[in-house]
Parts: C-alpha cells; sequence; structure tokens
C-alpha cells in the first residue's frame, strides 16, 4: 500500500514539474529581443582622474589600506 502511494506520488510531481516547465517557456518574448538594438558598452579602462580621487579617498577614510 505504501509502495504505490509513493508511487503515484513521484508520478503525480514528474507530471506536475514538466506541465509547470512548458508554461514557464512559453512567456519569452522572443519578438523584442529581435526588433531592439543592444546598448553600446563602455570599456572598461575609461576611468576619470576625479573617479580614481574619489575612490582613493573613500578607501583612506574607511580605513582600507
Amino acid at each position: 500500500m505504501n509502495k504505490a502511494i509513493i508511487v503515484s506520488l513521484a508520478i503525480l510531481s514528474l507530471s506536475a514539474s514538466t506541465a509547470l516547465a512548458k508554461t514557464h517557456h512559453a512567456k519569452k518574448p522572443a519578438a523584442t529581443a529581435a526588433t531592439s538594438t543592444p546598448a553600446p558598452m563602455m570599456p572598461f579602462a575609461t576611468v576619470s582622474s576625479a573617479d580614481k580621487e574619489m575612490y582613493m579617498r573613500n578607501k583612506r577614510e574607511s580605513g582600507v589600506k
């Protein structure tokens, strides 16, 4: 009796997880991704001298060496 209950719960959980997985993938908007253009990326090496000064000042004030 216990084995039949465990097997039926396992089958029910597998069928429910596949049904939820199918509805989750259906929500992706494919049309907006194809029409939008990606934003240009800013290079990582572009840091102004004012940013560097503020970074060093914040490090000094916080006590980090």
